[in-house]
C-alpha cells in the first residue's frame, strides 16, 4: 500500500505544479515537494498510528529547519479507516487521507478534524457573536437550540471551544450565516517533544560534544563549523546529518536569487558508493530548495559530478563562514 501511495503522491503534486523530490527510505520524511513558497515534507504510511514519536520530533525539527509543512498521508487509524475531508493528528503533525490532500490542492481544503469524542469544526467566535447579537438572539436561545450549555456559546464566542460537527451546523442554520472556517495544512506554531527542543536554540556558542568512538569525526567537523560561526543542527532520521545557517551569510549573500546560505551537510568518514548515493539525494534536496549541500570528509574524494566535496583539512583552512559560503558559491557558479 505504502509503495503504491508514494508515487501517486509525487504525480499528483507534480501535477498540481510542484517541484518533487525523488521518495527516500529510512528517513522521517519520504517526499519533499516545492512550489513558489510552499513546500511539504510528506511521510507516507498506511496506518498513521505507526508514526514513532522519534520519527515525528525529527520531522518536526526539520520542517522548522526549512521552513516547511510536515504532513502525514495514510489511509487509516489502529482502529479504523481515516475519513474522507477529516484531518487528523499525530504527534502535532497533521494528517489526512490521499484523497484530502487532492482535493486540498484543487483549491477545496478540509473543514473537519478529528478529536477526542468525534469530529469537529473551528469557527470564528468574534463573528458568531456578532451576528447572535445583530439578530437580538440571547445566549440562552442559541444554546437551547444548539443542544448545548450557556457556558459552551460563551466558549465558542471567546474562541475558546470549537463545536461539533452537528453542533456548527445547528449554530450556522439558527443564524442563517457561514461560520466554519476551513483547516490549513500549514502548522504555524509547530511544536516538538520536549525532550527535542533544546537541540533547536543552535547557539553560536554551543559546542558539540559525542563521547561514543562512530561519531568522533562527526563531532569534530560540527565543532569547526560552529566555530566558524554557523547555526548548527544535527538531524535524525534525514538523508543529511546537520543543516548550517549564519544570518549574516544570509544578509551578504541576499543578492543571489538562486540560492540562500541554508547548507546541508552529509559527514563521512569514508567515500563509498552508498554514501555517494546519499550525497546525490541531499544534492537533489538542496536544488529543490534552493540552497547549497556539501559533503564533508576525512580524506580528499575524487569527482562526484555536482556534489561538492571538501577534506577535513580543507574544512580546517577556513577562516570563517564566509569563506566557505564563498567556496560553495563559487563552485555553483562554476557549474553554469
Amino acid at each position: 500500500m505504502r509503495e503504491i501511495m508514494m508515487p501517486e503522491c509525487s504525480e499528483l503534486l507534480i501535477n498540481n505544479e510542484y517541484i518533487v523530490s525523488q521518495p527516500f527510505s529510512r528517513s522521517c520524511f519520504d517526499i519533499i515537494a516545492k512550489k513558489k513558497n510552499s513546500k511539504f515534507l510528506i511521510k507516507i504510511l498506511k496506518n498513521i498510528d505507526s508514526l514513532s514519536v522519534k520519527q515525528s520530533s525529527a520531522l518536526l525539527k526539520i520542517s522548522n529547519l526549512l521552513n516547511a509543512t510536515p504532513l502525514l498521508i495514510g489511509s487509516r487509524t489502529r482502529n479504523y479507516p481515516m475519513e474522507e475531508g477529516v484531518v487528523y493528528e499525530r504527534h502535532s503533525i497533521k494528517s489526512i487521507t490521499y484523497n484530502t490532500f487532492e482535493q486540498y490542492l484543487k483549491g477545496a481544503p478540509p473543514m473537519v478534524y478529528a478529536g477526542r469524542g468525534g469530529f469537529f469544526v473551528n469557527i470564528d467566535g468574534t463573528e458568531l457573536r456578532r451576528i447572535r447579537e445583530e439578530l437580538n438572539i440571547s445566549v440562552g436561545e442559541l444554546a437551547d437550540f444548539a443542544n448545548v450549555s450557556r457556558k459552551t456559546i460563551y466558549k465558542y464566542e471567546q474562541n475558546m471551544a470549537n463545536p461539533s460537527v452537528e453542533v456548527a451546523i445547528k449554530i450556522e442554520e439558527y443564524l442563517d450565516s457561514p461560520l466554519i472556517n476551513c483547516m490549513e495544512l500549514s502548522a504555524s506554531n509547530l511544536k516538538e517533544n520536549p525532550k527535542n527542543t533544546e537541540d533547536t536554540k543552535n547557539k553560536n556558542d554551543a559546542k558539540i560534544n559525542k563521547t561514543n568512538e562512530e561519531n568522533e569525526f562527526k563531532s569534530l567537523v560540527m565543532n569547526i563549523l560552529n566555530e566558524l560561526g554557523f547555526n548548527l543542527t544535527e538531524t535524525e532520521k534525514a538523508p543529511f546529518d546537520v543543516v548550517a545557517e549564519k544570518y549574516k551569510v544570509k544578509q551578504k549573500y541576499e543578492e543571489e536569487p538562486r540560492y540562500n546560505p541554508l547548507l546541508l551537510t552529509n559527514i563521512e568518514e569514508n567515500d563509498n558508493a552508498e554514501i555517494r548515493k546519499k550525497a546525490m539525494i541531499v544534492n537533489q534536496i538542496s536544488n529543490i530548495l534552493n540552497s547549497y549541500s556539501l559533503m564533508i570528509l576525512e580524506n580528499s574524494s575524487n569527482d562526484m559530478g555536482n556534489i561538492k566535496t571538501l577534506s577535513f583539512k580543507e574544512l580546517e583552512k577556513m577562516d570563517d563562514a564566509f569563506d566557505l559560503m564563498d567556496y560553495l558559491l563559487d563552485s555553483n557558479k562554476n557549474k553554469k
